[in-house]
């Protein structure tokens, strides 16, 4: 998911990071201070580089935090790096400005060119005279994906585009009117096993997955059996026609 982000920052090993590997992580969050972000003086970047030391590393990293300010709502390890690689791309874009500027400039004054070309439409949508930069608007954003259950994202349009598209989805007129299931829950974990013993997460998917294959096909089978009923019903429905004396078709 980074790797469009790591491509921009020009890293070393765009799709071999792999931030589940401490190591790795800590190696990267010090590349980042290093290369890219440069906050702390050379001197003090020391704590950070060292790697290996995971007690006096973790510390390091936890005062890190606290300077540069990273939002304290992200835990994950996903969500602190996403910050920070955004944040390594701002500063990126701001360093090399001149060196962006024509592209970035030239795209201002094309979409100017269509603004200025195009008829002037008062728009009626309440949603157009909103500051989407707001900061309140901003934590709106994020308690709304939170109480859809939506993982935090740094940008809040990302997480407002994530709660919109679970609205329409699951919460559209359609979808409210199916039935609500009831029942006793299927044990899951007393299925019958998949192979991935060693592994009980993947163990667990694999159960799910072939739960929902079934039902998969069971709703196939379901519509097979009433598209041949529905065909029966047609061929075994005579019409009587009085003239030919006779009951059958015309």
């Amino acid at each position: 998911m980074f790797e469009r982000y790591l491509a921009a920052l020009q890293y070393p090993r765009v799709g071999q990071l792999n931030i589940d590997d401490p190591k790795d992580f800590r190696g990267f969050v010090a590349w980042l201070e290093d290369q890219k972000i440069r906050f702390y003086p050379i001197e003090e970047r020391a704590p950070l580089r060292k790697t290996s030391a995971l007690d006096e590393w973790n510390a390091a990293f936890e005062k890190y935090k606290k300077d540069i300010k990273l939002p304290g709502n992200l835990k994950s390890k996903p969500e602190q790096i996403t910050w920070l690689l955004l944040y390594a791309i701002k500063l990126e874009y701001t360093d090399n400005a001149d060196q962006y500027r024509p592209i970035t400039g030239a795209k201002k004054k094309e979409e100017e060119a269509k603004k200025s070309n195009a008829p002037k439409v008062h728009s009626t949508n309440p949603f157009d005279s909103y500051d989407f930069t707001n900061p309140e608007f901003e934590e709106g954003s994020w308690k709304l994906a939170e109480r859809l259950g939506i993982a935090h994202h740094p940008d809040h349009l990302v997480a407002l585009r994530a709660a919109s598209r679970v609205i329409s989805t699951a919460y559209d007129k359609e979808a409210l009117k199916e039935p609500v299931v009831t029942g006793q829950p299927f044990p899951v974990d007393e299925g019958k096993a998949m192979g991935f013993d060693k592994d009980d997460d993947l163990e667990r998917c694999a159960k799910i997955l072939r739960l929902l294959q079934i039902q998969s096909i069971r709703e196939l089978q379901t519509s097979i059996n009433e598209t041949i009923v529905a065909a029966q019903n047609i061929t075994a429905d005579p019409r009587t026609d009085t003239s030919l004396g006779k009951v059958g078709l015309k």
